[in-house]
């Protein structure tokens, strides 16, 4: 039987709640695709994109799994290469919603001259200030838009 080394996440994670809107803070480490503990209907793994956090005023690492809306933003912002985002200056938006019944707080992660809208179909994107609504993009449904849990 042949085996593959796998890469796991080391280090404490990141609880939405233990975060508040306006806090400061920047990626230390690329962004990269790790297996969650989730499983897609067909039985396979489903992904997650996971990076190195710090908050200003602090020392310590920890670990966060970048929704959609915050990569998205983050592209647009420093481009394509998540190299490019480590130590920008990010501000922390939450948000308190049910996902299956169950209560949490979503993540996500505004460069300076962005904020947090929503489409016209309801889904939460991050844009340039000021984009004419026109101009909002939206979430395609039909290519599983469907975001994964937001933190």
């Amino acid at each position: 039987m042949k085996y593959e080394k796998s890469s796991s996440i080391q280090g404490k994670w990141i609880r939405g709640g233990d975060m508040q809107s306006g806090m400061q803070c920047t990626l230390t480490t690329e962004t990269n695709p790790m297996p969650s503990q989730f499983q897609n209907k067909d039985g396979s793994m489903k992904m997650q994109d996971v990076s190195k956090i710090k908050f200003k005023g602090t020392n310590e690492e920890l670990n966060i799994n970048l929704n959609r809306a915050t990569l998205n933003a983050l592209i647009d912002a420093f481009g394509s290469e998540s190299k490019n985002w480590i130590g920008k200056v990010l501000i922390v938006e939450t948000e308190k919603m049910r996902v299956g019944g169950k209560a949490v707080v979503a993540v996500y992660l505004i460069p300076d001259g962005y904020e947090r809208v929503d489409d016209e179909n309801g889904y939460a994107i991050i844009v340039k200030k000021g984009l004419p609504i026109d101009e909002l993009p939206t979430v395609n449904v039909e290519d599983g838009g469907k975001e994964e849990l937001p933190f």
